[in-house]
């Protein structure tokens, strides 16, 4: 009864548990009775033993008592002395009555203990008693002889010694009752150890026994599917279990389960082989029978028929083209059918599918050679294409079609009638083709006979006319059968055709839609079109003084430097002097044209979130120093009300309070500035109903000079001053205001000015508050974002920095670019186990501050607010890490990055770079780690901190190759592999994703050409990865890119390498400075070809120089830094001729190419050279004197490889060289 029981799984386990809950139960039980027995013991040890010890000592104690008052009342005769024999003679009696009972079983004891009662009251009757009336009645003398003779000793001593005798004996047996209980406790001990392992056994064996009646059966159903998965795909093995539990159920949902993977997987399998069925096949009679054959063979199926719907309209047939089995003498059925005409037909004009059971015997017979039957189910299916019926099958079995069977034909009906489709396109096609073929044949007879003509025509003048009106006949022949063949080029491509005229329709519509743009620019054009001439002529301007001054400036810092010492001190100053005026007229320079990007609104805007305290410390660091060193007080108060953020464009923002702090510190020589944030409602002018709304004040208040009434409207026009005389006392443009009035407007933000004469002003804008991105749509700054049009160019502040207008080399053998700066670094304490960043920052306390966190956390410090002094110093002291900005004195940060990176004892130090431009990619395809945009929050730099930290305490990298080609794979891994790189290896792109998404890396290798998806596909999938943002790509391939895929890489990678004789070696050099490998700790060979790479002057060695500048001057400056770096350079004026120089010398290696020419620009020259498909793979490196980023996009999109603007950085220009002319 038990056996056929259905026990399941928690009854199992139930089971178990009350086995082993029984068993300990019943091991508590027994130990509980054995300890109360042992307790019993030691209460009787507790409660006897030692009463005993303790009346015993205590009747001694009182004889002593009353022996040592008795002396002391005989020597002394004070009664006092009698207290003790007295009190002892009152006591010692009734411990004696209570000691008596206690040892009543043990008859020795009590004899002992009646003697020494004995020896008591023989003592008091012979000493006690008979000294203390004597010494009442004060006889001495008989005292005195009492005490010569001294009976009462005797019994005194032998008292003590029959108690030293009798508490011996308590002792012994107090001893052995201990004893007994040490061994009792033993043994209860050995008790409970056998009780706990019976009871572990029991429970182990209890719940084996359940385990094993689970697990077995489990084991069973594991054992079975993995017989079914080694069986390579055999899905008809089933599973048996003989339980009656859980796991029985858990084997029949596993049965369902692979009955239905079954069904799936032999469907997937006939729609697989039905669509591979039409490869190759030209023709539909053959499509038709190929497919009937198939599905007879897969439905096992005995008879078919293939009907292929034909004419059109109310002619529309069905006709019978292929059959399967069928009468070779008698036909069965029909052979051509109507829409609508039996069930075939009836199947093709309704498109559905009828399944026919128990067929009579009289309908249609299935023949073989032995005899015939007729069929017991006959199923027609329709094959349809874009919702139309093109073909009906009809199939017969003598087996009944399954629910599967009908299931596969509806899957497959869609897909064949495509195949179908395209069967019966390509035979059109081809008969299309044909008749073309044969009409061009027989114009080309036609031709012939007309030159034919033409000649006898040229032979016989006299039969002109008659030669002429025949040629003129042939040509309207040749004519009417040119018509005749673009009428079937026409139908041959009539299918083409009818999507392009959807895309026509398309671009109809667009074109309508940009029409009314059009015409709403048009409108707006002519309203902003004075501004823009004025915005135009800026910036034609602004092109035609940067050319002149790019030469100026490049000679005057090489007279500067005198290299060659043939230069006085005075000469040397006035070249310095020349420079420096140089610069200013390009600051000068630089305040127009951004004023010329507000005016022409090409700006665009970052809107993102923009936190109220980083605003404020950013002003407080930029002017702190400005306040103390003008003895100005300045303070920076933010009211409580005001949000922690809104949206914004945070950049423009602080340009705008920049400007008007700028002011304030200028016309303020005491007294006080004040930058003030609260909130107030404001009524915006862009409101229509003219109401308020909340708006965040910026109130910047000083104490300076003021503005009259009279000036204060004037004061925000373009190179305006409240003093415009030329004896003024102030200097300046007059154009911060005016940039900052048109970016609020921009913003959808207002100013407001008050000011009184001599007593100081307040300028306060006024930002809508938008906390939320979704309000910008409804908001003036999301009006106006909408509209601005999208421009590449970021405007500054209007003061370049002087790495704009960098000289050719910086001069890093200089001491004093190793002196202390104005931050206290740790350059006097360094030990060679401490751990040593550099800060390369021109805001002292922004230096102070990373300086500060970077001691925090264990780091010592050096800090440069000079780009060459950082250069300088990573040179001397090699740092741990690098944190690096980019706009920098003197030298700027992509520069410094660039020569660190050239230097093999640098190119290994992790660079983290910190700029206030929005450029991350420029940062990694560079060689840094890691980039920040400011301002920047103390979370953001304790991030940064952690993963250089990380960096640093990470051995040994890790490295990622994606490659399909498993031997090239392989000796990649040879190539870059050692202690220090953990290389993983993959072929596929998706088991790239997988190690990306599972794994860490700091670096990955790709090449474009993988089996399951492509490189650009992959490059899509990582880049939609947060964390993989910042992952350094280097792209291997040996696929010939073009232009506009080597752009679209360039977004994604660091660098590309097409595979070729040199190209491992580079591979292995792009992978070291990626993976910041030290190349000291790197193989000797493996150094010497990094050296061999890293040797600039070898890339130049031999490189011809294409130069096509118009500019005398600059001709001359360029030729000159090239020459110097035994590079060869011919040097064109305009395109034209750059274009015959390049026709007629192949051998140009690279072209440097001016935009601005006569004749023939710079965008039409690298369209006329693009054209040519020799020079596809050629590299141009657009020069302009413009500045805007649209200006960029416009030069990649005629053809150029790369861009720099005027003033040229001679750094960055053989920076860009070593790129480009590298093979």
């Amino acid at each position: 009864m038990l056996k056929n029981r259905k026990w399941n799984i928690g009854s199992k386990i139930g089971l178990g548990y009350f086995l082993v809950i029984l068993c300990m139960g019943m091991s508590i039980f027994f130990l509980m009775d054995r300890i109360y027995a042992l307790q019993k013991e030691i209460s009787f040890i507790t409660d006897h033993d030692l009463a005993v010890h303790t009346l015993s000592n205590q009747i001694e104690k009182h004889i002593l008592d009353m022996e040592t008052g008795q002396r002391g009342y005989i020597i002394t005769g004070e009664v006092q002395y009698l207290e003790p024999y007295n009190e002892g003679k009152s006591k010692w009696l009734s411990g004696y009555n209570e000691l008596y009972p206690l040892i009543a079983d043990n008859p020795a004891q009590l004899k002992n203990l009646e003697a020494i009662k004995a020896n008591i009251e023989t003592w008091i009757a012979v000493s006690g008693e008979k000294v203390i009336p004597l010494r009442n009645e004060n006889k001495m003398v008989e005292i005195l002889q009492y005490y010569k003779a001294d009976p009462g000793k005797r019994y005194m001593d032998l008292m003590r010694n029959q108690w030293d005798s009798f508490r011996s004996v308590e002792k012994e047996l107090t001893a052995a009752r201990v004893a007994d209980l040490e061994a009792r406790n033993i043994e209860l001990q050995t008790t409970m150890y056998l009780l706990a392992l019976l009871a572990v056994v029991l429970s182990v064996l209890g719940t084996t026994m359940v385990s094993r009646s689970i697990v077995l059966t489990i084991k069973q159903v594991v054992s079975a599917l993995q017989k079914i998965a080694s069986s390579e795909g055999n899905l008809n093995t089933s599973i048996e279990v003989r339980t009656n539990d859980e796991v029985r159920e858990l084997a029949d949902a596993a049965n369902t389960l692979l009955e239905s993977v079954r069904k799936q997987d032999w469907l997937k399998t006939g729609i697989a082989e039905v669509a591979s069925m039409n490869q190759g096949v030209n023709n539909i009679t053959e499509l038709g029978s190929l497919f009937i054959g198939k599905m007879a063979s897969i439905l096992d199926a005995s008879y078919g028929a293939f009907y292929i719907r034909t004419g059109r309209g109310e002619y529309q047939r069905l006709t019978k083209i292929a059959s399967y089995a069928g009468d070779g003498g008698n036909a069965i059925g029909k052979q051509e059918l109507r829409m609508g005409e039996g069930l075939v037909g009836q199947a093709a004009l309704e498109n559905r599918m009828f399944l026919l059971q128990d067929i009579p015997d009289s309908y249609i017979h299935i023949s073989s050679g032995l005899g015939h039957a007729a069929p017991k189910s006959i199923l027609i299916t329709p094959i349809q294409y874009e919702g139309k019926v093109e073909a009906v099958v009809e199939l017969a079995s003598l087996q009944p079609f399954s629910e599967l069977h009908q299931e596969l034909l509806q899957q497959i009906r869609c897909s064949f009638g495509i195949a179908v489709n395209s069967v019966l396109g390509r035979m059109e096609i081809d008969r299309l083709l044909a008749e073309s073929q044969a009409f061009t044949e027989e114009l080309q007879t036609q031709s012939e006979e007309l030159q034919a003509q033409s000649e006898e025509l040229l032979s016989q003048q006299e039969e002109m006319k008659v030669s002429n009106d025949f040629l003129k006949k042939s040509e309207e022949r040749m004519q009417r059968h040119q018509e005749d063949l673009e009428k079937v080029n026409l139908e041959l491509s009539k299918r083409s055709y009818q999507l392009e005229a959807q895309v026509r329709f398309t671009e109809e519509v667009n074109s309508e839609i940009e029409r009314q743009r059009e015409a709403l620019q048009k409108q707006t054009e002519e309203l902003s079109a004075m501004s823009q001439y004025k915005s135009e002529f800026l910036a034609n301007m602004s092109h035609e003084l940067r050319t002149p001054l790019n030469s100026m400036l490049i000679l005057s810092q090489f007279l500067g430097e005198n290299k060659d010492g043939n230069l006085s001190g005075e000469q040397v100053e006035f070249a310095n002097t020349i420079h420096a005026s140089g610069s200013d007229l390009l600051r000068l320079i630089d305040e127009i044209l951004d004023l010329s990007k507000v005016e022409a609104g090409k700006l665009d805007l970052n809107v993102d979130i923009t936190i109220i305290e980083e605003i404020g410390e950013q002003m407080r660091r930029s002017f702190q120093p400005v306040a103390a060193k003008r003895a100005l007080q300045f303070r920076i108060e933010a009211e409580s009300d005001v949000p922690p953020y809104f949206y914004t464009d945070s950049h423009r923002l602080m340009q705008i309070l920049k400007n008007f702090l700028s002011n304030a510190f200028k016309f303020t020589e005491k007294g006080q500035i004040v930058l003030r944030i609260y909130v107030t409602d404001y009524a915006f002018s862009l409101n229509a109903d003219g109401g308020k709304q909340k708006a965040i004040a910026f109130a910047v208040t000083d104490t300076g000079i003021g503005i009259p009434e009279d000036k204060r409207a004037l004061i925000f026009e373009a190179f305006q001053q409240v003093d415009g005389t030329t004896s003024r006392k102030y200097g300046g443009t007059g154009l911060g205001l005016t940039i900052s009035r048109e970016l609020a407007q921009i913003l959808g933000a207002e100013i407001g000015l008050e000011s009184q004469d001599g007593q100081g002003s307040t300028f306060t804008l006024y930002m809508p508050v938008v906390t939320d991105l979704d309000e910008l749509s409804s908001e003036p700054i999301g009006e106006i974002a909408a509209a601005v049009e999208p421009l590449a160019a970021s405007m500054g502040s209007g003061v370049p920095h002087i790495s704009e207008i960098v000289i050719p080399e910086v001069v890093l053998s200089d001491p004093r670019l190793l002196a202390p700066g104005e931050v206290k670094d740790d350059r006097d304490s360094i030990d060679s186990d401490d751990r040593l960043m550099l800060i390369v920052e021109d805001d002292v306390p922004f230096a102070q501050f990373i300086l500060d966190m970077a001691r925090s956390r264990g780091f010592k410090g050096i800090v440069a607010t000079q780009g060459d002094k950082g250069l300088a110093l990573a040179y001397t002291y090699k740092p741990d890490m690098i944190m690096l900005d980019i706009h920098l004195p003197v030298m700027d940060g992509w520069t410094v990055l660039d020569l660190l990176k050239q230097n093999p004892e640098t190119r290994h130090i992790p660079v983290h770079v910190l700029s206030v431009a929005d450029e991350p990619q420029q940062s990694l395809v560079s060689g840094a780690m890691a980039y920040l945009k400011k301002p920047i929050s103390t979370e953001m730099l304790v991030k940064a901190f952690e993963k250089v930290e990380d960096i640093l305490n990470r051995t040994p990298k890790r490295l990622l190759i994606v490659e399909d080609n498993i031997p090239l794979r392989k000796s990649l891994v040879e190539l870059i592999g050692h202690d220090d790189v953990a290389i993983r290896d993959v072929g596929y792109g998706q088991e790239a994703l997988q190690e990306l998404n599972t794994g860490h890396f700091d670096c990955m290798v790709l090449d474009l050409e993988l089996a399951d998806m492509s490189g650009f596909e992959l490059l899509d999938r990582i880049r939609n990865i947060e964390k993989l943002h910042t992952l350094p790509i280097i792209i291997f391939t040996g696929k010939d890119l073009d232009l506009k895929q080597e752009r679209e890489l360039r977004k994604y990678a660091e660098s590309i390498i097409v595979k070729n004789v040199k190209s491992q070696e580079r591979l292995y050099a792009e992978v070291a400075l990626y993976l910041h490998r030290v190349e000291a700790q790197l193989p000797e060979e493996r150094r010497m070809l990094l050296k061999s790479l890293q040797n600039g002057e070898d890339v130049f060695e031999g490189k011809h120089i294409l130069l096509v500048e118009d500019d005398i001057r600059n001709v001359f400056a360029l030729t000159n830094v090239l020459e110097r770096h035994n590079l060869k350079v011919t040097y064109v004026e305009n395109g034209s001729e750059a274009l015959k120089i390049l026709q007629m010398n192949p051998g140009i290696d690279l072209v440097l190419m001016d935009i601005m020419m006569p004749e023939m620009d710079g965008y039409e020259a690298m369209k006329h050279i693009r054209s040519n498909p020799e020079h596809n793979q050629l590299p141009i490196i657009a020069l302009t004197a413009k500045a805007m980023k649209e200006d960029r996009q416009k030069c990649m999109d005629a053809g150029a490889s790369d861009y720099i603007s005027k003033p040229i950085n001679t750094d960055k220009l053989l920076s860009l060289l070593k790129v480009w002319l590298y093979k």
